[in-house]
């Protein structure tokens, strides 16, 4: 919640007319606003929300626009400002300079978000927490979730994206973390960096605002970064020279165990999360839960019952066919991954791979989709079937069908089942990937 008051310190912004003087939090979308809201009327390449603000004046108690309107404001807070998206950051570093407890910033090229979830699922059970929802987490995203924030919030768990140098350093001069979980450095975004090391380097921006980090040991790449930086650094992994670490790690039909282990402590882990990549997500998240004094008692029973965030590594069974759908985007280190899980996954049964375009890797396309067909075929995947344009290079390595869109293939896929295959189905988020499992589920095997 913020106050006009608030809202006025943080813009200098000019009221044009007063309603409500309390908000609930901000918000840029009429279809989910709520009566005790404050609409920023932001400016897009598409749209304009001053144009919608009529409709957003029928349920929210204000807005800040940036621009005189003719429309009647109907008693409600209006403020001027030059420019709404500046507005709505400067809010958000306001609120975050008022707040008292801790921000901790999940950053890195994959498992942010699950990790980011994880941390919160632990936390939650001893403290008020407050996040960042699903992966907004860019420049507007994360100033609307610190407009959440309450007078019992204790910490912020922010989840940082970046498409290019610059963001992380944008968003840590408004949530100025005090401590950041680095998942891992891979090709994600890489068409806005230019190399992997430029990767590195855009996440890296974070450690001139941090005193703490908690970062992937196993990743070597990312501990070079980290050479010569004053801070505390907390390593997770599986290497023995990790402070926090996975070992004795089974994977069963529905679940894996591990054991987690610090210096001084160990305790058995049981989850429902498939993969080596989210052994190293819980892991991460057990490292801070530990590090701020949740039990493992509360860690052993969030981890047991902790499900799959929404297309990200989800399994969906129907009847006989299982289906590992981890559709909500790609890169070549989260493919690879993928790809290690249903060659891992097979048990005498037949794999499927319905794979879609990996987008913004720029120069790096043509050689990241070839790297598909080759491990395809390394792995000894059965079935090969893309979706997109760029997956069209795992030809060259592998034999397969290659259609236009998700529902093609998954019209296509339905005809070549029998109902006892496994099948990933993975493509960056623009493939809608997922609109094949919906294609699947018309005619139930």
């Amino acid at each position: 919640m913020f106050s006009l008051d608030d809202l006025i310190q943080a813009t200098h912004g000019r009221l044009l007319s007063m309603g409500k003087e309390i908000f609930r939090e901000a918000s840029i979308d009429t279809r989910t606003i709520g009566e005790n809201d404050l609409f920023f009327a932001l400016k897009g390449s598409k749209t304009d929300g001053h144009e919608f603000l009529a409709e957003a004046f029928t349920k929210a108690s204000g807005a800040v626009i940036s621009r005189g309107q003719s429309i009647d404001f109907h008693n409600k807070t209006v403020v001027l400002v030059k420019d709404t998206l500046n507005a709505l950051q400067q809010l958000g570093g306001y609120l975050r300079k008022q707040f008292k407890g801790k921000v901790i910033a999940v950053i890195g090229s994959n498992g942010k978000t699950t990790t980011k979830e994880l941390i919160c699922q632990f936390l939650s059970k001893k403290y008020r927490v407050l996040k960042t929802e699903g992966n907004l987490n860019n420049n507007i995203g994360v100033p609307l979730c610190i407009s959440r924030v309450e007078a019992n919030t204790e910490i912020m768990v922010l989840e940082l994206g970046t498409n290019k140098p610059g963001d992380i350093r944008e968003l840590c001069e408004i949530v100025y973390p005090d401590c950041a979980v680095i998942t891992n450095i891979g090709y994600e975004h890489i068409e806005g960096f230019g190399s992997i090391k430029g990767v590195r380097d855009g996440e890296l921006e974070i450690l001139p605002y941090v005193k703490t980090v908690f970062t992937n040991g196993d990743d070597e790449f990312l501990m070079d970064g980290l050479k010569g930086w004053k801070g505390q650094i907390l390593t997770f992994g599986l290497g023995r020279e990790c402070d926090f670490r996975a070992d004795n790690i089974n994977f069963y039909d529905d679940h894996a165990q591990f054991e987690f282990y610090t210096d001084t402590a160990s305790f058995p882990l049981k989850t429902h999360l498939t993969g080596i990549h989210n052994i190293y997500n819980i892991t991460a998240a057990t490292a801070v839960a530990t590090f701020l004094g949740i039990s493992k008692c509360i860690i052993t029973q969030v981890t047991e019952v902790f499900t799959p965030v929404k297309m990200r590594g989800e399994i969906i069974k129907i009847n006989g066919l299982e289906i590992f759908l981890d559709a909500y985007n790609a890169n070549p280190s989260s493919m690879k991954l993928a790809l290690e899980e249903l060659a891992r996954r097979k048990r005498e049964r037949k794999t499927v791979a319905v794979l879609g375009d990996m987008m913004e890797l720029g120069s790096f396309t043509q050689k990241a989709h070839e790297e598909v067909g080759r491990l395809i075929k390394k792995l000894g995947i059965d079935i090969f079937i893309g979706v997109g344009t760029f997956i069209k290079d795992a030809l060259r390595y592998v034999n397969g069908y290659v259609f236009d869109d998700a529902v093609q293939a998954g019209e296509f896929l339905k005809r070549q089942l029998n109902g006892s295959e496994v099948v990933l189905i993975k493509g960056s988020r623009a493939m809608q990937m997922e609109r094949i499992v919906e294609v699947l589920k018309e005619d139930v095997l």
